[in-house]
């Protein structure tokens, strides 16, 4: 894992129109072979779409084109922060087989990361992150000196740009992917954090809307506190579903062991000093696992912590894409005791994995210094959007299900399905999911209302 970048990186028609369309024209985007059945290319996009003369900057965008009789075009939104698109599509089909046949699959590396002008920082500060931890002596003012210093390091390595990354300028952005390639309507598919583009683009072109998956769904209707614990609460379920795995499952190398036990006296050790890893470096590495899941690679990877002397890969430090997350995170953090309290409410919900990067990333927003465009809001959506498909799993560790239960509230005729299973992003884990992705993308089908599908 990187240590310190990806810790902190830890929304009145029927149905869709499923019309046949030629390809559309299209202005002259300089589109190259970039690998097998993939172009790329960048487009010029402003960095401050109010006051277009502050400049522009190069968007990265990449395209497969459809394999059979094309439909249309869908934008896939990466997550994150700090995905790559054009990584996902040159890595393979972002989508099921049924879908790639029938549309365009362009995708983007979102401003501010990767081939689109990466927010770039003090190497050394983001390498070096400081302690999080109440208990073990830290401190609310230090943390946010810190975030002051390195955010001023952000602003003058990367220049104006550091105001405007968040999910409404990203949401502009695939409006100008959308008029670049000439088209009246697109489909999106976001996950994990793209859902919030997502989210963002149908609540400012909700007409440019032929439909819109939302995958693990990011919910930005939430104040900071609740943020903080229900992001713990699904990491902790999700802890508790490898448990039982590795109580009943002899193939676990920490089979007939506590292993709450194991992971909380690493956690103290961790907090100590005394592994070769921070507490939160040991949460973001455990919830990783989690994501696919791989529940022997968890248990892997405690055993040898436990061992003492493992450590956790570190990948170049540079880019940080927390800055993109407290573009669309307001926190105000006034006092020791307000911070602590916000940490004991989070333990609380979590007794076992006791904390979530997402402490980190909240208590470092609440100091940045750069603008928040998109603050917390509850997503409201035009009725003339169609019904908007919402996808997560049951155990997801980093976007809860309670998260897609409060997103399908906030959104007017919106589906939720339900993966009745574990991880993070849900499309392509059964035939089941891909089969309701693809009959909503292909058919203009949404599942009934409490659709489920079962683990696999």
């Amino acid at each position: 894992m990187k240590r310190g970048a990806v810790l902190l990186a830890a929304l009145l028609l029927t149905g869709l129109t499923t019309a046949t369309t030629t390809a559309a024209a299209e202005p002259a985007i300089g589109w190259q072979p970039c690998g097998t059945n993939v172009d790329c290319a960048t487009i010029p996009v402003p960095i401050d779409y109010a006051h277009p003369a502050t400049g522009t900057i190069d968007l990265a965008i990449a395209r497969t084109r459809a394999t059979g009789e094309r439909q249309g075009t869908l934008v896939y939104m990466p997550g994150g922060p700090g995905d790559s698109g054009v990584n996902r599509l040159l890595g393979g089909n972002v989508v099921p087989p049924a879908v790639a046949e029938r549309f365009d699959i362009v995708s983007y590396d979102p401003r501010g990361t990767n081939r689109s002008h990466p927010v770039v920082c003090d190497p050394t500060l983001v390498a070096n992150l400081p302690n999080f931890v109440p208990e073990t002596g830290a401190r609310l003012a230090d943390l946010q000196e810190y975030a002051r210093d390195l955010g001023n390091s952000c602003r003058r390595d990367t220049g104006p740009l550091v105001d405007h990354i968040d999910n409404v300028s990203v949401a502009r952005d695939i409006d100008s992917i959308r008029a670049a390639l000439g088209e009246r309507q697109i489909t999106l598919y976001g996950r994990s954090y793209g859902t919030l583009a997502g989210q963002m683009y149908a609540e400012n072109f909700p007409r440019r809307v032929r439909g819109l998956v939302l995958d693990s769904v990011f919910d930005h209707g939430l104040d900071p506190t609740r943020f903080a614990v229900t992001e713990a609460r699904t990491g902790e379920d999700a802890f508790g579903e490898f448990a039982k795995w590795c109580a009943a499952d002899a193939g676990c190398v920490l089979h007939g062991q506590d292993v709450g036990q194991v992971y909380g006296d690493l956690f103290d050790r961790a907090a100590r000093g005394e592994l070769p890893v921070s507490a939160f470096e040991l949460v973001q590495a455990v919830l990783n696992t989690f994501y696919t899941p791989h529940w022997s690679d968890t248990a892997e990877l405690l055993r040898q912590l436990s061992g003492g002397p493992a450590t956790l890969a570190a990948d170049e430090p540079a880019p940080f894409p927390l800055a993109a997350f407290c573009a669309d995170h307001r926190v105000r953090l006034s006092s020791q005791g307000e911070w602590e309290a916000m940490w004991r409410k989070q333990t609380e919900a979590a007794p076992t994995m006791r904390a979530h990067f997402a402490f980190a990333a909240l208590t470092l927003c609440s100091a940045w210094p750069a603008a928040t465009p998109n603050p917390q809001h509850r997503t409201h959506v035009a009725r003339s959007v169609p019904p908007v498909l919402i996808m997560n799993s049951l155990h997801d560790p980093a976007t809860a299900y309670e998260w897609a239960q409060d997103v399908n509230r906030q959104i007017d005729r919106s589906v939720l399905l339900t993966y009745d299973g574990w991880g993070h992003g849900i499309t392509n884990r059964t035939d089941c999911t891909k089969a309701v992705f693809t009959d909503y993308v292909v058919n203009g089908r949404p599942p009934r209302p409490g659709t489920h599908c079962a683990a696999g």
